[in-house]
C-alpha cells in the first residue's frame, strides 16, 4: 500500500499571514535582543540572558497554551 502524498507547497490563501507576521516579528526580535544583550560586559550580560530566555520561554508557552 502507498502512503498518502504529501503537498510540496500550501496556498496562500491557506496560510494564516497575521500568525506567520507574528512570527517573524518575535523571531527577528528576539536575535536583535540577543545581539543588544551580547555587547555588555560578562557580569550583566550573563544576567540579562538568563532573564530574556527565561521570559521568552514564559512568552511561546504562553503563545501555544
Amino acid at each position: 500500500m502507498v502512503p498518502p502524498r504529501e503537498p510540496t507547497s500550501v496556498r496562500l490563501r491557506e496560510t494564516p499571514i497575521r500568525a506567520e507576521l507574528v512570527n517573524a516579528v518575535l523571531s527577528l526580535g528576539f536575535y536583535v535582543v540577543c545581539l543588544l544583550i551580547g555587547l555588555f560586559p560578562r557580569r550583566i550580560r550573563d544576567r540579562l540572558a538568563n532573564a530574556f530566555v527565561s521570559w521568552s520561554e514564559s512568552v511561546d508557552e504562553r503563545r501555544y497554551t
